[in-house]
């Protein structure tokens, strides 16, 4: 069930399944709201809900369809304060906080800002953390739009199998007007965070990331491009309570590829 809120003046689509204790997903660069419908099955949230035994609510992030536009939204603290005003319009005070890719950045600034309002935070191949010296992709050069090859480097970055299914259901090279719109359009939000170097990082969150002190799992794909190993290790030594659970055989979007991995976020978040 989709529904549409008003956060601080601008429209947010909400994408909404289960029923129980109330769960933030929030999404990434390929995902719901984005390569994927927020009208269609999404299988890692309905999972997370049923065993869960919760209401995932994933609103769709500044720029993409279904929110407002980026008047107003300059750098990734205006985003965490986007969030923070949604938690608001939802009456969430203290919440379990779910994060995948540029929204596992988001989540993992707003418990370093406002860890009052967060109970548990899972960060699922979390963009955002800067290691020096260490070079990840270039997203929008993959993203890019081309004539020939579809989209098959954009799953190879995303996808450890980019031809498997998972992959060309998201990103089929024929992809339909209507999903072209939402994911190209989707893009401009990511933009505003991931355009300039750094990529989608920051180079003050590793400094920070000791003030993160609510409980966290760092889930993340073996084969992942974006958020390699040597990333996430940082991810956890950086905070005071950080565990990490690795998914073999899984890239960048592991909510897309392994959606049954669900059951050991909804596992930890019943802790």
């Amino acid at each position: 069930m989709t529904m549409l809120l008003e956060v601080g003046g601008r429209p947010v689509a909400m994408a909404r399944t289960g029923e129980g204790r109330p769960v933030l997903y929030l999404h990434g660069l390929v995902d719901v709201h984005s390569a994927v419908s927020p009208d269609a099955p999404h299988p890692f949230l309905e999972t997370l809900a049923a065993h869960g035994g919760v209401e995932v609510l994933a609103p769709a992030l500044p720029g993409y369809a279904g929110s407002g536009g980026l008047d107003g939204l300059h750098d990734v603290e205006d985003y965490v304060f986007h969030v923070v005003d949604l938690l608001d319009a939802l009456h969430l005070e203290h919440v379990d906080v779910v994060g995948h890719c540029l929204g596992g950045w988001l989540g993992a600034e707003l418990a370093l800002r406002r860890p009052d309002r967060v109970r548990r935070l899972v960060l699922v191949s979390p963009l955002g953390l800067h290691v020096p010296g260490l070079d990840i992709p270039l997203v929008f050069g993959a993203l890019a739009p081309r004539g020939v090859g579809g989209f098959g480097e954009a799953r190879r970055l995303f996808f450890a199998d980019p031809e498997g299914a998972a992959a060309v259901d998201v990103l089929p090279d024929g992809m339909a007007e209507d999903q072209q719109l939402r994911w190209f359009g989707g893009l401009a939000g990511a933009a505003r965070l991931g355009w300039k170097a750094p990529h989608f990082q920051s180079r003050r969150l590793a400094a920070r990331l000791f003030r993160i002190t609510v409980p966290t799992l760092v889930l993340c794909g073996e084969q992942d491009l974006l958020v390699p190993e040597t990333v996430v290790r940082a991810w956890v030594d950086g905070m005071a309570h950080a565990d990490m659970f690795e998914v073999p055989d899984a890239g960048h979007a592991v909510v897309l590829e392994w959606p049954e991995v669900a059951v050991e976020v909804a596992a930890y978040l019943a802790r």
